[in-house]
């Protein structure tokens, strides 16, 4: 058996005592000394009592002010919709509609693709179809990418007649391929 010294003795009847006191002071009196600082930052955002009339008949006017400006803006109208669309068309409708636009601008519809609405060269997060769904003109929009032959003014006039009929469809991008003359990236929001 080991024998205990007095040096031993002494460090324990030391030692053991300061550790509990550093315990006591760092877990729970730290944690005292927290809920008094929360309490007197909250007591300093508190008003005084003589002010207290004062800042509630202040607080009470901000209030009915705030109110009749809500009711102001619920009684004007809505605004104009830019945008015909019915919510119900099913999905082959609306890219038949926009093909017959591509069609209409000379433009030979040469391959078309779902995609996720990610671009490759950008960081696109899809807003446009987010757009679309939260207005309720497309609850679930598409995002589709069409591959198109065809000069530059059809291009501009196929986007030109989709902005005159005003379709629910948003162009996400539109990018002429290097490799080949006149073959165009069409990117939509149906």
């Amino acid at each position: 058996m080991t024998e205990i010294r007095v040096k031993d003795k002494l460090f324990l009847a030391v030692a053991v005592p300061l550790a509990l006191l550093a315990a006591y002071w760092y877990l729970w009196r730290a944690d005292a000394g927290r809920q008094m600082d929360e309490l007197s930052r909250r007591h300093e955002t508190l008003v005084e009592e003589e002010d207290f009339p004062m800042e509630k008949r202040r607080a009470d006017k901000a209030l009915a002010e705030a109110k009749a400006e809500l009711e102001a803006e619920r009684k004007k109208p809505m605004p104009q919709t830019k945008v015909k669309a019915d919510a119900q068309e099913r999905a082959a409708e609306r890219e038949r509609a926009v093909l017959q636009v591509f069609r209409e601008s000379g433009l030979t519809v040469v391959g078309s693709a779902a995609t996720d609405g990610q671009r490759r060269d950008r960081a696109q997060t899809g807003k446009a179809g987010e757009l679309l769904k939260t207005t309720g003109a497309r609850p679930e929009p598409l995002h589709r990418s069409y591959t198109i032959d065809g000069r530059y003014p059809d291009v501009v006039k196929a986007l030109g007649t989709i902005s005159d009929r005003e379709m629910a469809v948003i162009p996400d991008g539109v990018v002429m391929r290097a490799e080949e003359r006149n073959r165009w990236t069409v990117e939509v929001w149906l």
